[in-house]
Parts: C-alpha cells; sequence; structure tokens
C-alpha cells in the first residue's frame, strides 16, 4: 500500500493539512460547547452543588479547547 499523499503536490497537501487542522478545531469546539451545556442540566437536576463542580466543567471545556496546551519543538 502506498501512502496517497506522495501523489498530491505542495499545495493540495497544504490543503489537506488546512483542512485536517480545521476539521480538529471545529470538532473540539463542539466537544467543549458540550461540556459546557452540560452546566445548566446538571443545575436542574440538583447534581451541581458546588462552584468545584462547574469550575470543573469549565476546565474540561478549557482542556477540550487545547486552550493550556504547550507545543514543543
Amino acid at each position: 500500500m502506498t501512502n496517497w499523499t506522495e501523489e498530491l503536490n505542495d499545495k493540495q497537501k497544504e490543503d489537506v493539512w488546512n483542512f485536517v487542522v480545521f476539521t480538529v478545531k471545529e470538532i473540539r469546539e463542539q466537544i467543549a460547547k458540550d461540556i459546557e451545556a452540560t452546566i445548566p442540566l446538571w443545575k436542574s437536576k440538583g447534581l451541581l452543588k458546588s462552584r468545584r463542580t462547574q469550575k470543573a466543567f469549565e476546565a474540561s471545556a478549557a482542556i477540550a479547547r487545547g486552550q493550556n496546551e504547550q507545543i514543543n519543538g
């Protein structure tokens, strides 16, 4: 099996890379929004009993967005 990307020219490879990056960012943002949407749901069910729990949801959304990531290289 050959690597199909070898058949692409440099511009096509760049376009594919940009599409992948864009798609990953969109998926991460949707996951973050889903996590944040859980807060009112938990509140309505009486499960959000402390600010720490809400902060945990907010921290999880930040992780999904990659807000605290460090890139080495």
